[in-house]
């Protein structure tokens, strides 16, 4: 049967969509056309869902995660399949030959190496795309359309997993002033270490991440970024930007085994078995990069990183966990009539209260955080109310255990990092689907004065 007739067929429910194959048949098909226009894979996945078709099961059905996993794989297989310098693409009718070249990329079971079931079945992970947690995406880790020359034992299946953490931890500091490096530093190192012994317990194969590795990628990142905020002058406004690591990566902005300038791979792969930072073993000058940065423009670089699912909706657990704790951190001490509505973390907390209380008074702090957003520049006033509306309606839920009774610093402080750890989209920090239902909590920047 051709892709168009039984494209046909399954649309108009002629012939049944009732196996992984076929849904994986319906994407291969889409894809033909979805990768090439639009938004990519991100307009695929509403076409599944528009008919209901996903390639979960049970709890996992329509998981968004799971479903844009199997698209970004199909993408990857069809990078691999193709020669685009020679315009050689499979078609739609070849979809039989293209699932057995790449069935150990897209098989039923593929996202177990991926994903662990536990993460894909939060909340939010179910609601927006996220990154794996296991393992990176195929050729995630090298520049888009310009493949290493050689292969690399070192970084393991999760090469990306420590620069996009410490780019995170980087940006962070661009943009928020109230905690100084060391603590940032301190907070980050400390969720790193608890992220990964808790999927370490699950997933006893997932590889452990050492302190050396981490500073160095912190170091790494930092030569980039730390050095360019000073306390007396404010982040430029592209610092308020979303996070575009994937973008970055496929540019080849950050080698992603910049490493071996450094650390042999044997020394590299042993230092998570000593404690403390491990000294360098490879002499200065001897390791030369394979990557450059393509720069901007980038010829559609950016955007293919976009459509191949490079980038994330949401950011990954270590990644969570560090801005929920620094949020927290910026609150602590801090008086609810002293709050810095320039401040997210301030904001939120405002929010929190707001949500204990009822009635009147609920009203009148609600319009008193609106009143200080605005002036704080950090949000337009046709839009600040609603953005309080929804960031109520997330933390309503969890305060109801307090009954209307605003609890001790402690007390508070703990529910503050529950509700941002189980609700990352308040950051803002990454860019959502144009097709994704839910609030975009993005605010600008904030106006010094």
């Amino acid at each position: 049967m051709s892709a168009q007739k039984f494209l046909t067929d399954v649309e108009n429910s002629v012939v049944p969509v009732n196996s992984h194959d076929k849904v994986l048949r319906i994407a291969f098909i889409y894809m033909d056309e979805g990768l090439w226009c639009g938004t990519g894979m991100l307009d695929v996945i509403k076409k599944l869902h528009a008919h209901g078709w996903s390639f979960g099961e049970g709890k996992l059905r329509l998981n968004c995660t799971l479903d844009l996993f199997y698209l970004a794989q199909i993408t990857a297989a069809i990078y691999h399949s193709s020669n685009q310098i020679e315009g050689i693409f499979l078609s739609p009718d070849e979809f039989n030959t293209f699932y057995t070249e790449h069935h150990a990329l897209l098989h039923p079971s593929a996202w177990r190496a991926y994903y662990s079931e536990l993460f894909l079945k939060q909340n939010t992970t179910a609601g927006f795309y996220r990154l794996p947690d296991l393992q990176d995406l195929p050729d995630s880790d090298s520049p888009l359309d310009l493949p290493r020359k050689r292969s690399h034992v070192g970084g393991g299946p999760h090469a990306t997993k420590l620069p996009r953490w410490a780019y995170n931890i980087a940006r962070t500091y661009l943009r928020q002033p109230l905690l100084p490096l060391a603590t940032l530093t301190d907070i980050a190192l400390s969720m790193l270490e608890a992220t990964i012994n808790r999927l370490r317990k699950a997933h006893p194969s997932v590889r452990p991440y050492s302190e050396t590795q981490a500073r160095f990628w912190l170091e790494y990142m930092g030569a980039r970024y730390f050095g360019a905020r000073t306390r007396s002058k404010a982040p430029s406004r592209g610092a308020w930007d979303e996070n575009h690591f994937g973008v970055l990566a496929a540019q080849g902005a950050y080698d992603m085994y910049e490493w071996e300038g450094k650390y042999s791979v044997q020394l590299w792969e042993a230092s998570w078995e000593r404690s403390g930072v491990v000294e360098p073993d490879v002499e200065d000058g001897m390791w030369k990069s394979e990557v450059m940065w393509c720069g901007w423009p980038d010829g559609g670089v950016g955007a293919y990183a976009w459509w191949r699912g490079w980038e994330g909706e949401l950011g990954s657990e270590e990644e969570i966990e560090f801005l929920a704790a620094v949020a927290v951190e910026e609150t602590v001490g801090v008086e609810l009539d002293k709050l810095d509505l320039a401040v997210r973390s301030h904001i939120l907390l405002g929010v929190m209260q707001a949500a204990v209380k009822t009635g009147l008074e609920r009203e009148d702090l609600l319009q008193e955080l609106e009143t200080g957003m605005v002036q704080s520049g950090r949000i337009r006033e046709e839009r600040a109310g609603l953005w309080l509306r929804e960031a109520l309606g997330v933390m309503e839920p969890y305060v109801r255990i307090w009954e209307g009774v605003w609890p001790d610093a402690e007390k508070r402080g703990k529910m503050l990092q529950q509700i941002l750890v189980e609700n990352g989209q308040l950051f803002a920090r990454w860019k959502a689907s144009p097709h994704l239902k839910e609030f975009s909590f993005v605010l600008g920047p904030r106006v010094e004065g």
